[in-house]
């Protein structure tokens, strides 16, 4: 028997049917008696007696799972058994609980056929996709605060999210197959995911942790309340994905936190589909599967009783984070995006941005739907692949500018866990789009394997945001909208919001969403903090410049010296930073001013945040800490002569200055010039002083210590601006 190769559009029409009958049945021996009526079943299987024989051993929904497969037109396809060989039956197992794990979650809308109908509706429009442009449908840029000009609002957010950050979980999707960057386990060859993508030295996915880590000790230093916020991961099976993040966590030890406030949740794989309808295929009886989109998310979630499990521990918002995305924890961004959600009741929210024109982001916007008297309100993504069927041109924010007149979805989400459960039940899975673009592998006629073009059914997370809809009877200005609407959006600059690691740069070609890009706007990010705290720089570099010789200037921090820009600008004040030099601070109690460097420094701390207890829980307190006043430091710092991959962190230096701190250790250096490679490595419990005497000789003390000689106190201001005071425990020398 041949495989399907009719049209989609009549593909669907023969379907269409079969499933309405199919949806009607209550038992898998009810929907048998139904698709058994269906001519290709008994036209296969006459044709086709090995698999009759295989059916013949299988329970009703085995059965059922077979025959609906032989009923969509994938029986040819799929079912190529040309002998019973061991083998093959064990491919035939295989293919049989893929079935049944398609069947189950794709239920709700038919099942395996519901699946196929999907899909091929999809493929349909977008042959010929249809008009969604009405004389009732208008849309807007959604009004929202914005991080860098709003500074009242902004204090007031940021301060509400710091306040209820005790409510809040977070969710991290890292099932993406990340097939653009081309990952490989360096001693085994095999496939990486994204989150094992190493940047700035560590994995993606540890970079979210620390992210989390700064944004909770903030937290504490300004409550006194330690929190450890929940954190549910959905993995997937591509790509081991699962294995290598479950294995990550435990080599790490889960980041010092309790193995118990991690959840995890697997992603569906889902078969991909030709574009003419068929079923892709790796082998005979192996179908290809990919992960099924972030979309599936939520409704994952309330399958495998996550958002149970996270209103069980007091959590009753989230925020969302894509892996691929490492800015978005930069500066006050998610704590005033959490802090508006959660203050102001509301169900969904992004953080915006800036959209590039012609660029592959989905856009932000408030549609406004009058009719009949009533006005309907929904603020959600509109991908840009759908930007034409909606009348939505690629129109500048201006003339000459580079940016589009709607802002940039960037998938940094807050959702309100309540509002979402209520939603999915009618609309488990939102935003279901399909991508052809990728050349994918099938089987011919002649049993060759070609490559076509296909894709798989993926979806969207944020696109929950369309079933948030609110209706008046009168038309809303902008600040209504801002205040009275069940979803909201804040606005941030684009490079504090967004720079995506989704593809593998190659020389002379395009930097969009490579490492190297994002770690430019990272860096330039880091720039303008120091220049606003006071600090002297080199000129910037642009890109190209930098890909050639590195930044101008580097400096890295842990995130608890902030996270938030403020706070870290009361800690470090004044100095400056000669071309080619670099600054890292892996601290979060550092008092620095006055720092004149030319070349490298490093301060690392074995425990910047405190001790693990017997569990190996990080357990706030017991800090290091470093002291840094008037200090002078001239050495050949980075080596330029040699190859340097600077995003992964893999850099080599001539000369610099380490300075190495154990737990309660504190270093204190005033006055003094430092020369050359110096290491200086303070054990816990002691605090080393640098001086200098009458005739310039470099003192060194070093010192047994029961209690940290000074430490900085958060406070809010009556503004709601956060300041910083030191208390000294012990007087200066």
């Amino acid at each position: 028997m041949e495989i399907n190769l009719l049209p989609v559009k009549q593909q669907i029409a023969e379907i269409n049917n079969l499933l309405l009958m199919v949806s009607k049945a209550q038992s898998y021996e009810e929907k048998l008696a139904v698709i058994n009526l269906q001519p290709v079943i008994e036209e296969f299987l006459k044709e086709e007696p090995l698999i009759n024989q295989f059916i013949s051993e299988l329970n009703s929904e085995e059965e059922y799972l077979i025959k609906s497969l032989i009923a969509i037109g994938q029986g040819a396809n799929v079912l190529n058994m040309t002998d019973t060989d061991e083998r093959r039956q064990e491919q035939f197992k295989v293919l049989l609980k893929q079935l049944a794990e398609i069947e189950n979650f794709y239920h709700y809308q038919g099942g395996i056929i519901g699946y196929h109908m999907t899909v091929l509706t999809l493929i349909a429009n977008q042959m010929n996709p249809p008009q969604m442009i009405s004389n009732h449908i208008h849309y807007m840029q959604p009004e929202g605060i914005h991080l860098e000009q709003d500074h009242v609002e902004v204090l007031q957010a940021v301060r509400w999210g710091i306040e209820s950050f005790r409510h809040l979980a977070e969710i991290y999707p890292l099932g993406g197959a990340a097939d653009r960057l081309n990952l490989v386990d360096e001693e085994t060859g095999d496939p990486l995911p994204a989150a094992m993508l190493h940047f700035l030295g560590r994995t993606l996915l540890e970079g979210l942790i620390r992210d989390l880590q700064g944004r909770e000790y903030l937290v504490y230093k300004l409550t006194g309340e330690q929190l450890e916020t929940p954190i549910a991961v959905m993995t997937s099976s591509e790509k081991n994905n699962h294995h290598y993040v479950l294995q990550l966590c435990e080599r790490e030890h889960w980041f010092g936190r309790s193995p118990k406030h991690f959840c995890f949740f697997i992603q569906p794989l889902v078969p991909v589909v030709t574009i003419k309808g068929n079923w892709a295929l790796t082998a005979p009886l192996t179908l290809l599967l990919k992960p099924s989109g972030h979309g599936v998310i939520w409704k994952l979630a309330e399958d495998q009783k996550v958002f149970s499990w996270l209103e069980s521990l007091g959590r009753s918002e989230c925020l969302v984070r894509q892996i691929n995305n490492p800015l978005a924890g930069s500066d006050q961004g998610v704590l005033a995006l959490s802090g508006i959600g959660l203050h102001e009741r509301k169900s969904f929210g992004f953080i915006s941005c800036e959209r590039l024109i012609n660029s592959a982001e989905g856009t932000n916007v408030l549609i406004v739907h009058d009719e009949e008297g009533t006005y309907e309100y929904c603020l959600t993504n509109i991908e840009y692949t759908d930007f034409h069927q909606r009348g939505i041109g690629e129109i500048p924010a201006h003339p000459g500018s580079p940016f589009s007149q709607y802002p940039a979805n960037t998938n940094i989400l807050f959702a309100n866990i309540k509002a979402v459960r209520r939603v999915i039940t009618s609309h488990p899975i939102p935003g279901q789009i399909i991508n052809l673009k990728s050349l994918v592998p099938s089987i011919d006629r002649t049993g060759e394997r070609v490559f076509i073009p296909g894709g798989r059914l993926e979806s969207t997370m944020q696109n929950i945001a369309d079933y948030f809809v609110d209706r008046f009877p009168t038309k809303l200005n902008r600040d209504e909208c801002k205040r009275y609407l069940k979803t909201f959006v804040i606005y941030n600059d684009r490079k504090k919001t967004i720079s995506t690691t989704k593809n593998l740069y190659k020389p002379g070609g395009s930097l969009s969403s490579t490492p190297e890009q994002a770690y430019y706007d990272l860096l330039f990010n880091h720039y303008g903090l120091l220049k606003k705290c006071g600090f002297k720089l080199p000129s910037w570099r642009d890109i190209h410049e930098m890909l050639h010789h590195g930044p101008s200037a580097l400096f890295l921090f842990h995130p608890a010296l902030g996270p938030i820009y403020s706070v870290i600008k009361q800690k470090i004040r004044g100095g400056s930073l000669a071309t080619d030099s670099d600054l890292v601070l892996e601290i979060a109690e550092a008092d620095i001013e006055n720092l004149d460097l030319a070349g490298s420094l490093t301060i690392l701390s074995t425990s910047p945040l405190g001790k693990k207890n017997h569990d190996g829980v990080l357990k706030y307190g017991g800090e290091s800490r470093c002291r840094l006043k008037d200090v002078t430091i001239r050495n050949k710092g980075i080596n330029r002569k040699i190859y340097n991959n600077f995003w992964k962190n893999d850099i080599h230096r001539k000369e610099e200055v380490k300075i190495i701190l154990y737990q309660s250790a504190e270093f204190d250096a005033e006055g003094v010039v430092l020369n050359g490679s110096r290491e200086f490595i303070v054990p816990s419990n002691h605090r080393l002083s640098l001086r200098t005497d009458p005739s310039g000789l470099l003192l060194e003390e070093l010192t047994l210590i029961d209690k940290s000689s000074w430490m900085w106190n958060y406070t809010f201001d009556d503004n709601n601006k956060i300041q910083l005071s030191v208390s000294d425990n012990s007087p200066r020398q």
